[in-house]
């Protein structure tokens, strides 16, 4: 993991201190991000810490003094040294030490063979940092076995010439006396003192003591704590000194500690990671949307060439088929003897000439190359010429001649081919007139179509029971448009279709097709 990226996983620590040489926060390159370590350092003396919001009560390092008993050789060579330690703060402390309540204590110790001496000591040569108070009285022993007897009495061996209790260590002064008490009060963190007995004859088999004793005891100098788990936010760590007898002297030092959260637990890392997912839903969305496009391309594809390879064989077969039919008809009308056999004849070839004109109708229809706008356009343009021509009457066409090539779906054209169809067999059918208007524009991306005639305003739909009419208005409302019928003053119908032109998903529109009315 490279360092720039451990910083980042890391929480933010921002440290205040009030007297900041007694506690120094400690940056450790492999600590947790929730782990913090202190180094406290608050001089010589005794001291206790609090980390505010943690802990519940004060945290006072302890170390151990000792009760010792050697068991030696006659030449003073040592066979067995047993210590018994006591640590912390005994119940019922008090300042004045030397009214604090005493606890009993008594323990039983194997002799070991070989020994002819035991001495007893009372020191603080233990761990260096230990600081504090302890004092011992009433210390008795009794030794059992063959012979046994008491060899200690409040301190005192039996035999006087043995009553020889001496200071010793680096600091002998800490060591005090007072009637029946023996105590050490070390406040040196470099030295020790020891209350020892010169050693003296011991027989038996079992040694049992009992004495009190009380004391308090920590330790000073350097320690170096760590709090694992802290929750982010303000910490404040609290070091007050104390005194040798464990007592605080008010002197208390801080330091604040500013935890900020990780990153997974930030307001701004989850807004993320919404983001992402609302991310990653849009392009899931996206991908599935698309793939049903190209579904729905692939299929109108297929359709399309379906509609191409339907449109080429009734051309090439149907159409062909009904061309021979009418030539067949005309040569036959040609060389008919009587009259009937004649007009029979040209019968079946008007018929078939009709049927070859629907045809060419069906096949323009199917032909998906004419999903143009330009297309739909000429090939009204071109029925209108057609059908005026058939019927005898002018043909009046007034088609925009700006059309770009656009594009248009299948059912735009469909749909407006066969409301204008109606429109101009109804106008050659019932309208009476001699003339027949077309008109054609592209106004804001709508196809405007109108069918003028100038003949008497019939409007078969009122007397007689075909659906034309309606058709054509169910094909306008089909693409969203309108479907108008209007009498201008100067006589005649006018049928008006509009609609938006639905363009082709391929095609997107120019700044051509754009253009304003």
């Amino acid at each position: 993991m490279s360092p720039l990226f451990h910083a980042f996983l890391l929480p933010i620590l921002v440290a205040t201190a009030c007297g900041a040489e007694p506690i120094e926060l400690v940056q450790k390159d492999n600590a947790q991000p929730d782990s913090l370590t202190f180094h406290i350092n608050p001089g010589e003396g005794r001291f206790r810490y609090r980390l505010e919001n943690f802990d519940l009560h004060w945290i006072e390092p302890t170390d151990e003094m000792n009760l010792s008993v050697r068991f030696l050789e006659a030449d003073n060579n040592e066979v067995l040294r047993v210590n018994l330690p006591v640590t912390g703060t005994s119940r019922g402390w008090q300042q004045d030490y030397l009214k604090s309540p005493v606890l009993s204590r008594a323990e039983t110790l194997a002799i070991p063979p070989g020994t002819s001496e035991v001495s007893f000591s009372l020191t603080s040569s233990g761990p260096p940092p230990a600081l504090g108070i302890y004092l011992v009285r009433h210390l008795n022993a009794i030794t059992t076995g063959d012979p046994g007897g008491p060899l200690l009495i409040d301190g005192k061996p039996l035999k006087p010439e043995h009553d020889r209790w001496h200071r010793s260590g680096l600091n002998p002064g800490m060591a005090i006396q007072a009637e029946n008490t023996f105590l050490i009060e070390d406040n040196d963190l470099k030295a020790h003192a020891d209350w020892e007995l010169t050693p003296f004859p011991i027989t038996g088999t079992e040694l049992s003591l009992t004495w009190e004793e009380a004391y308090s005891i920590g330790v000073g100098g350097g320690e170096e704590v760590t709090y694992d788990r802290l929750p982010p936010g303000v910490h404040r760590l609290l070091v007050e000194k104390l005194d040798t007898a464990g007592f605080p002297t008010g002197e208390v030092h801080q330091l604040s500690v500013t935890v900020a959260s990780p990153y997974w637990r930030t307001w701004w890392f989850w807004l993320l990671c919404l983001a992402f997912i609302a991310l990653l839903a849009t392009l899931l969305n996206r991908n599935l949307i698309r793939r049903r496009v190209q579904r729905a391309l692939r299929h109108a594809k297929i359709i399309e060439t379906e509609r191409l390879r339907i449109a080429m064989d009734l051309h090439d077969d149907i159409g062909t088929r009904l061309s021979q039919i009418s030539l067949v008809g005309s040569h036959a009308a040609m060389k008919a003897t009587d009259e009937d056999s004649r007009e029979s004849f040209q019968e079946i070839n008007t018929l078939a000439r009709k049927l070859v004109y629907g045809l060419s109708e069906t096949v323009w229809t199917l032909n998906p190359k004419n999903n143009d706008l330009e297309s739909l356009i000429g090939f009204l343009c071109r029925i209108t010429s057609e059908l005026c021509r058939h019927g005898s009457l002018r043909c009046r066409i007034d088609a925009d001649p700006d059309i770009s090539d656009i594009e248009i779906t299948h059912d735009f054209r469909h749909h407006f081919l066969l409301s204008a169809k109606e429109a101009l067999n109804n106008a050659l059918r019932h309208s009476g007139g001699s003339e027949i208007r077309l008109t054609v524009k592209i106004i804001d991306h709508q196809l405007h179509v109108q069918v003028s005639d100038n003949g008497s305003g019939y409007l078969p739909a009122e007397n007689s029971s075909g659906n034309g009419l309606e058709s054509m208005k169910h094909r306008m409302q089909q693409l969203r448009g309108t479907f108008k019928l209007t009498h201008p003053d100067s006589g005649g119908l006018t049928v008006l279709l509009e609609a938006p032109i639905k363009y082709n998903s391929s095609h997107v529109p120019s700044k051509k097709d754009r253009r304003p009315r």
